[in-house]
């Protein structure tokens, strides 16, 4: 788990996408909230589902794609938070 809390301490962004995933959301809904394109939330999506930090739970639709953190993902935000005390 080490390397995947060092994975998130490469990108601010990453944590904070993973943070707001407290509920299912979209690229797009979370790019509004962050105020960022969509395709970068995407790709860091794309990056966090390799690592096993979040799952798709609709990957048929090719629309909106909704994200949710897995548990795994929990464990790593709350790690990298115990760091940063």
């Amino acid at each position: 788990m080490e390397k995947e809390v060092y994975f998130l301490a490469r990108g601010r962004l990453k944590i904070e996408v993973l943070k707001l995933l407290n509920q299912p959301r979209t690229s797009t809904q979370i790019a509004k909230t962050l105020k960022k394109h969509r395709s970068a939330i995407s790709r860091i999506f794309l990056d966090l589902e390799k690592k096993g930090l979040v799952k798709c739970l609709n990957p048929e639709d090719n629309m909106s794609r909704f994200y949710q953190i897995t548990d795994k993902g929990d464990r790593v935000v709350k790690s990298y938070e115990k760091i940063l005390r």
